[in-house]
């Protein structure tokens, strides 16, 4: 397999396949759709007694762009696609916010990403965990009178998932501790859904300032 990874059609075909995505506003991690692209290669292979070389010329790039779509839409018990989908940010606008603004929202990120995480949501637990790391790197970089740049797309897309997540906990009952006994934990779990509503209205404010 590693050999096939190495060979100019496999090359071409996760790109094609990457640019596929595009075009359905979707950016998928090149890892994930290399990974997509030797299974299905392999499957192939398989199935019509070829070397891999050779089967990755029957495999199209939108056949490997659709199994990762469907993949991250999957509803499986409440839990997304594992693959590393994410929105195509159209807006590249920075804007410069406040320091304590966006320390909160990595206390947003990795509240959401917690409920996700217990809860199975291996999409929205990346998803959140990216979000936070990408808060947090701005936050290092340098900063000027209390404010750190930070890209208006990721202010978009943390505030659309915590608001998410927050859905599942009111609709679909999901907990910090989803162990089924009567402890005390849904009062929680209602107070922390109050916690990412502010915070995703806070992320979706800060979106209006001026760009930088």
């Amino acid at each position: 397999m590693a050999k096939l990874m190495d060979t100019v059609p496999f090359k071409t075909l996760v790109t094609q396949a990457g640019a596929v995505l595009l075009t359905h506003g979707k950016e998928v991690a090149p890892t994930a759709v290399r990974g997509v692209a030797a299974h299905l290669v392999e499957g192939v292979a398989r199935r019509v007694n070829m070397d891999e070389e050779e089967a990755v010329h029957l495999v199209t790039p939108e056949a490997v762009a659709e199994i990762i779509m469907r993949a991250a839409t999957d509803d499986d018990q409440g839990a997304a696609g594992p693959h590393a989908v994410r929105p195509v940010r159209v807006d590249d606008r920075v804007i410069a916010a406040p320091v304590e603004s966006l320390g909160h929202l990595v206390t947003a990120a990795a509240q959401a990403g917690k409920y996700a995480c217990v809860n199975n949501d291996g999409a929205a637990t990346a998803h959140l965990l990216d979000l936070a790391t990408e808060i947090g790197a701005a936050l290092v970089k340098r900063y000027a009178h209390g404010a750190a740049e930070i890209p208006v797309g990721v202010l978009d897309e943390l505030a659309g998932v915590v608001d998410a997540v927050a859905d599942r906990v009111d609709s679909d009952g999901w907990s910090i501790c989803p162990c089924g006994e009567d402890h005390g934990q849904a009062e929680v779990d209602v107070g922390i859904v109050r916690v990412m509503r502010y915070h995703a209205a806070l992320a979706r404010g800060l979106r209006e300032q001026p760009a930088g």
